[in-house]
Order: C-alpha cells, then structure tokens, then sequence
C-alpha cells in the first residue's frame, strides 16, 4: 500500500475512532453547529438504533456504523469501518472498540481506550496509527457533541487543546441496517 493512501485511510479510521467521519474526497457542505448535547442524552434518545457516520442516502450507505453503551461514566463505541484494499484486493472490515470517560457531556479517550478486534495486519496498523493520534495531541481526546440539523456532529480537542482533524464531523442515527461504504 502506497504511503499516501496509507496515510488516507489511517486519517479515515482514526477520525472514526471517537465517533468522528472521514474526510470525504468530494465537495461536502459545512455542518452547523447548534446547542451543546450531553452524549448521554444523545445515546438515550437513540436506544436500538446505530450511528451512522457519513451517511449519503443515494446509495443508503455509511462511511462507518456505530453502537454505543453506557455504564456509568464509561462509554463504550463499538465501530464497523470498510477499507478498500490496494491493488483491487477486495475490502477489509475493521472492527474498533473504544472506551470513552464521560466528563461534562464529552466523551474523553486516552490512547489505551482503544482496541481492535481483528489480529490481523491492517488492524494492527489502524490500532498502532491511532494511539500514535492521541499520543500526538497530548495523550487523550475529548469529543464534544451539538444538534446539527437532523442530526448530530462531534468536534474532538486533545489534552494540548488543538482541534483534531478533520473538525467538525456530522453522524446521525439510523433504524435498520445500511451498507458500509468502502473507503
């Protein structure tokens, strides 16, 4: 795998970790952020249903699909993302859990809150490539959460306080299944 769409899709991965979108190759409108949400009001007002995360209706698909829990003040994202192979060598899924401190609604990571579930290369390297993102902003990342339209976005800060790319990244929540887009 080249070292460019390497580090594409370690970018599109790592911005999904804390329940955050991908950047997308086409032309996106900017989301608007509306009030603060608590996440544990946004997960309450969503049980059973899963968080979508770049979702475009033409095709009914998500860059990535999400499920989150909550036990006391920990959060748990269990995170689906598809990843095209190079050289046309098929589509690899990732599976990432990461564990989240709810702190004054946000949800706040350190870099040992995140696993993967395959043991398999390409997961390794996500998992590797993610914990090296929060060791870069200061060893934990905070997402902080808004209404944005009919759905939602995350803005995540690290423990240095610069915002950690790609910004301001909408999901919404959805019933049913939809498709995983390979990215």
């Amino acid at each position: 795998m080249g070292l460019v769409h390497k580090m594409t899709m370690t970018l599109l991965v790592l911005a999904v970790l804390g329940g955050c979108a991908p950047v997308q190759t086409t032309a996106v409108k900017v989301p608007t952020r509306g009030e603060f949400l608590n996440i544990r009001h946004i997960i309450a007002a969503n049980p059973q249903k899963k968080a979508c995360v770049g979702y475009d209706a033409a095709t009914n698909s998500c860059a990535s699909v999400i499920t989150y829990t909550v036990d006391g003040d920990t959060m748990t994202a269990q995170e689906t993302t598809a990843l095209l192979l190079a050289g046309g060598g098929g589509t690899q899924y990732i599976q990432t859990l990461t564990r989240s401190t709810i702190r004054d609604g946000q949800a706040c990571t350190q870099a040992d809150g995140v696993e993967v579930t395959g043991r398999d290369e390409m997961s390794e390297f996500v998992l590797d490539e993610a914990r090296s993102l929060y060791q870069q902003y200061g060893g934990s990342i905070c997402g902080t959460y808004y209404r944005s339209g009919d759905g939602y976005l995350v803005n995540r800060v690290g423990a240095d306080g610069q915002t950690v790319p790609p910004g301001d990244v909408n999901f919404q929540f959805i019933l049913g299944e939809a498709k995983l887009r390979a990215q």
